[in-house]
């Protein structure tokens, strides 16, 4: 899950509502039918409950793009059941090389004097 939680900002999103399709962490989500199923946010929950008629936060996705997503969820699942080994995301290759510049001149631009060596005119300063 990408994002961040809707009312906790620096917390990373767990899952999305059922009902209104925001993002939440882990804190604000009801899972109210158990894990298999999506859960409610604690607004959408309270509304659904029959606590509060108008606790629902208004729809960020459409009733289809929920559907998509509860489905790809399930799909995702029986993925890993299936293939419990295999990763989703492997290892990144970073190619750390700058454009244009050889070795040798890689080499030489950390290739600095000892400190008792001189190293031309003028006083030597510490960094």
């Amino acid at each position: 899950m990408e994002g961040n939680c809707i009312k906790h900002q620096f917390e990373p999103a767990a899952d999305l509502c059922r009902t209104c399709g925001n993002a939440f962490c882990s804190e604000c989500l009801v899972y109210s039918f158990g894990t298999d199923e999506p859960p409610f946010c604690l607004s959408c929950a309270l509304a659904a409950a029959g606590v509060r008629s108008n606790a629902a936060r208004q729809p960020a996705l459409s009733r289809r793009e929920l559907r998509r997503q509860v489905r790809q969820r399930h799909k995702d699942a029986k993925a890993h059941r299936l293939h419990p080994d295999r990763e989703e995301n492997g290892p990144v290759e970073i190619d750390w090389s700058i454009p244009g510049q050889t070795d040798d001149e890689d080499r030489d631009a950390f290739d600095w004097a000892k400190p008792d060596e001189p190293t031309g005119s003028g006083p030597r300063v510490p960094f």
